[in-house]
């Protein structure tokens, strides 16, 4: 089982003696509520805003625990469960996070002494009267409002995070029951507005390293109860294949909620890219690097999400003098029909097809454009054990490793032919297979002298990691193993930042972001008659919106802005990577 450090004071330790009475009994807190995603369980802690991860087994074991129960009871039943850990140490880490109480014991009391610190993501309004309304949209719930009185507001603007529950009840002589009853209205998951701390925020300033992850974490995911569905996760191999032909329905909310990309929040002219969209942008490196050659140009996008980067490279070449035959690969119809819709009239195919396993649609190619895709294609989950690397107390040779590539299939083949290091992986570790495949298919359809230009996130040198905030498994790129492939197959590479290709002004703010919060921040401009577009809003261009009904940017929080290549809505610019493959000219003789 694994938490999130909490720094929770001592809590009872576990009564696990073998007398009777109720005495001996524990109980689940009703202040915790579950959730699920990609297979792993949560379980949030509606008082204190604790955010625990565990496998499905151990909330069963704390579901024993829902009516009532004796701990040494339910631990010699769960005895074997859970391989060499202890079912007693789960009793011990549930009481100390507050998940386990004493029957009809009241946990409002048990507060205090803790410090309330305002969580991030708070959409709200303060009206006429000085009071506050919050507008929530926790990953898909529906949108709500929560209303605080004005004697309510007065105690969340004192949660400066320096303070306890007790300390403000004193300071502002109010009752301690309207104290607690703004804590429980605002810590609650439908609302997560405050977190509660056992230190106050100055101990961190000096500690960074200590401030517990829950004090900015969220809980955008599906409840999830007993007897409910555990959403799949992913062992071994796992590829988004399915999710793209099937679950993509509506393509406009795929990328307006869904997966926002940062060629989708720069679709527009914009003041960071000195008026120009990112398509243009595109372009314009291109040309600058001599990567597009004169006269007809033969292009190929594969998953070109709603056209808008295809519409902006095409009539941006047509703009430099080329002539342009364009293909667009698709694999999600619900966007294959977006992109015909934006394109009608452009010299533009598109064609239904898998990059990795379908035929292209032609060859020949003097560019290949593959924009924010290559996280999503085909991946793999592997531990040391699987891989044949040393773990504690054995021996790593080179034929154990061989002998377990060979057990690998595609993945084993991949890392013995390119002869990609694998010797400093984490346990687990994960492998970006797609990209390497699609790398050595691309080979044989684009013309000598032509150009694949590829972008995604992710670091030369760190391993893939899993994004876990989308509704399907996404990877970052190891893009030095990326790179070391594609040399391998005859490639000319070279990679750069995503941001200095497109020459992003760095000296702009732009609006911090997430996707609930969005949704939340967006219904509330709604009710002023103002339309939150799912673009990269800068400092300036959030306050215009705003001055058109009137709305003054400090009566509305919790609006944030960061220096642009940090923070682009719920992107980090500065983690995009753009490489560029071209293949050598043969020349004969």
């Amino acid at each position: 089982m694994s938490t999130e450090p909490v720094n929770a004071p001592e809590k009872e330790e576990p009564i696990l003696d073998h007398g009777h009475g109720d005495s001996k009994l524990l109980v689940r807190s009703p202040y915790t509520t579950t959730f699920a995603h990609m297979g792993e369980v949560y379980i949030f802690h509606d008082l204190y805003g604790y955010i625990l991860k565990c496998s499905p087994d151990i909330l069963d074991f704390l579901n024993e625990f829902r009516d009532g129960a004796r701990p040494d009871q339910v631990c010699v039943k769960y005895a074997n469960a859970f391989e060499d850990q202890a079912p007693e140490m789960f009793v011990g880490i549930f009481l100390q996070q507050g998940c386990l109480i004493k029957p009809n014991h009241e946990q409002l009391q048990d507060i205090k002494d803790f410090i309330p610190v305002q969580g991030r993501w708070n959409a709200f309004e303060r009206q006429a009267d000085g009071s506050l309304v919050f507008w929530t949209a926790w990953g898909e719930n529906p949108i709500a409002q929560v209303a605080l009185s004005p004697d309510e507001t007065t105690v969340w603007d004192a949660c400066d995070g320096e303070r306890s529950l007790k300390i403000i009840q004193h300071d502002l002589g109010l009752p301690m029951e309207t104290i607690l009853g703004v804590v429980k209205k605002l810590a609650h998951h439908t609302v997560q507005a405050l977190k509660l701390s056992a230190l106050n925020l100055r101990f961190y300033r000096k500690r960074p390293q200590d401030k517990p992850p829950y004090l900015t974490s969220t809980m955008p995911y599906k409840r999830f109860e007993p007897g409910d569905t555990l959403p799949e996760g992913f062992d071994h191999l796992f590829s988004p294949e399915g999710y793209y032909r099937a679950e993509v329905h509506d393509a406009n909310e795929q990328f307006d909620h869904q997966e926002t990309t940062l060629s989708h929040l720069l679709r527009v002219p914009h003041s960071a890219l000195n008026g120009r969209t990112y398509g243009e942008t595109v372009v314009d490196g291109l040309l600058r690097k001599n990567m597009v050659k004169e006269g007809e140009v033969k292009v190929l996008e594969i998953g070109a999400g709603l056209g808008f980067v295809a519409k902006a490279v095409i009539e941006a070449l047509q703009a430099a003098g080329r002539t342009v035959t364009y293909h667009i690969m698709e694999l999600s119809p619900a966007l294959a029909a977006a992109q015909k819709e934006r394109l009608a009239g452009m010299p533009v195919t598109i064609t239904m097809g898998d990059c990795l396993n379908d035929p292209f649609p032609d060859s020949g190619f003097d560019l290949v454009i593959s924009n924010e895709m290559i996280g999503d294609l085909l991946a793999i989950r592997l531990t040391h054990a699987q891989a044949g690397l040393a773990s504690d107390g054995d021996d790593e040779t080179d034929d154990k490793i061989d002998q377990a590539l060979d057990q690998l299939g595609v993945a084993g083949e991949l890392v013995k032919k390119y002869t990609v290091p694998i010797g400093d992986a984490p346990d687990p570790f994960y492998l970006n297979l797609g990209a390497w495949q699609l790398v050595e298919r691309l080979w044989d359809v684009v013309a000598p002298g032509g150009t694949v230009f590829m972008t995604e996130f992710g670091e030369m040198g760190r391993w893939p990691r899993l994004s876990t905030q989308l509704d399907h498994p996404e990877l970052s790129i190891h893009f030095g193993q990326l790179l070391l492939v594609s040399r391998h197959i005859g490639w000319q590479a070279d990679f750069e930042f995503v941001m200095d290709f497109i020459q992003l002004r760095r000296d702009e703010q732009g609006f911090a972001s997430t996707r609930s919060y969005f949704r939340a921040l967006k219904a509330m401009l709604e009710s002023h008659g103002l339309e939150l577009e799912k673009i990269g809003y800068t400092r300036k261009m959030f306050e215009a919106l705003l001055a058109e009904k009137g709305l003054q940017l400090d009566k509305i929080g919790d609006v944030r802005f960061e220096p642009i290549e940090d923070r682009l809505m719920g992107l980090v610019p500065h983690e995009f990577k753009a490489v560029f493959l071209t293949k050598p000219v043969t020349v004969e003789g």
